[in-house]
């Protein structure tokens, strides 16, 4: 294994930063021993893991340990800075930024520990990660919080922030799950938090984790906003709990278009703007879906958004010789609790339909 180990230190206080096999890890310390004890039990649990070759899967975290003692927005200039004069040495260019904005050359401690907690900085240098969030800052592009999004996620500690945020954790509670005791990483933090809730994969996240929660546990479904991008991930999930709670109906509705499905074989596979039914290797459906909002008479948008997907789904399934085609519609219907009905319809390729509205959970 190959590690890489730099030591800043700060005022009274240590950051390290360990890099090695992919993996980064932040640590602070605030005396000589604590810092050895904390390197010793990082530099052991890394060797472990090594040996352990289930851990060696891949992680949707790879960033261990969070740091953060600069606005965010300040941070953004420096990497846009770093990446608009990209010729020559990166730290040299660090320090040319510190000179020329008339900041003291100390705040390199400060600096190159935030940008290895969001894998912006490695082995020196700035990331592949970094150059894309440097254009996006110097463009202006709205895709900015989605960028950080997913920079977010991959440190282990702002990945469970994020996930207690998408659970409706307050964020002061968040925050102080974090262990951060400083006002400005506290404020920082929160800055950086609250960019990346404004992210369509945010808003996925959140929207997934209520409809997960009202399928297992009924109740008020709370619902939120629907990016578009992440309207098929829900609809395939309400397909897979009709599929596991729904079966014998479900079944009900394929033998009424002469379709035999084996439904506990069933796979989802994902394809641009549909899904596959896939039974083994072989694609023997296509699923499509859109999920709409109305009042207690839910049928005529119902109807208008079934009507829409229908020829869109048959199409499909000829062009590619499947036996079925299923159409998930789930309608939230508000009022002082808001619930949700799943209008269901199924055809074959002989243009036989039929349809159900299902209550769930």
């Amino acid at each position: 294994m190959d590690l890489s180990i730099k030591i800043i230190q700060e005022s009274e206080e240590y950051q390290v930063i360990i890099e090695g096999d992919g993996l980064t890890r932040i640590i602070k310390a605030r005396t000589i021993d604590e810092l050895i004890k904390s390197l010793n039990n990082e530099i052991r649990e890394l060797l472990t893991a090594r040996e352990d070759t289930e851990s060696l899967k891949a992680s949707p975290c790879v960033l261990r340990g969070w740091y953060i003692r600069l606005p965010i927005m300040k941070l953004l200039d420096i990497v846009a800075y770093l990446v608009k004069n990209n010729q020559g040495d990166p730290t040299d260019n660090l320090m040319r930024y510190l000179d020329t904005h008339g900041l003291s050359r100390s705040n390199y401690r400060v600096i190159v520990p935030t940008l290895s907690a969001l894998g912006l900085w490695r082995q020196g240098g700035l990331t592949r990660e970094a150059e894309e969030l440097g254009k996006a800052v110097m463009e202006g592009s709205s895709e900015l919080p989605s960028l950080l999004y997913r920079l977010a996620i991959r440190n282990c500690v702002l990945k469970d922030a994020i996930d207690k945020l998408a659970e409706g954790v307050p964020m002061d509670d968040v925050v102080k799950s974090m262990g951060l005791t400083r006002r400005d990483e506290i404020n920082y933090t929160n800055n950086l938090l609250e960019i990346i809730m404004g992210s369509d994969e945010f808003k996925c996240l959140r929207y997934s984790k209520a409809l997960s929660n009202y399928l297992r546990n009924g109740g008020c479904f709370t619902d939120s906003e629907l990016p578009r991008n992440c309207v098929l991930e829900q609809v395939i999930t309400v397909f897979n709990y009709l599929v596991s709670n729904r079966s014998f109906h479900m079944a009900g509705l394929l033998s009424d278009v002469d379709v035999t499905v084996n439904l506990n074989a069933i796979t989802i596979q994902l394809n641009d703007n549909y899904a596959l039914i896939m039974q083994g290797n072989k694609p023997i459906g296509v699923l499509m879906g859109d999920f709409i909002t109305t009042s207690s008479n839910y049928a005529p948008k119902a109807r208008e958004t079934v009507d829409r997907l229908e020829p869109v789904a048959a199409k499909i399934m000829k062009i590619n010789n499947l036996m079925l085609t299923v159409i998930i519609v789930p309608i939230i219907i508000k009022d002082g609790c808001s619930r949700m009905k799943v209008y269901v319809m199924v055809g074959n390729k002989t243009d036989d339909w039929v349809a159900r509205v299902f209550d769930i959970p």
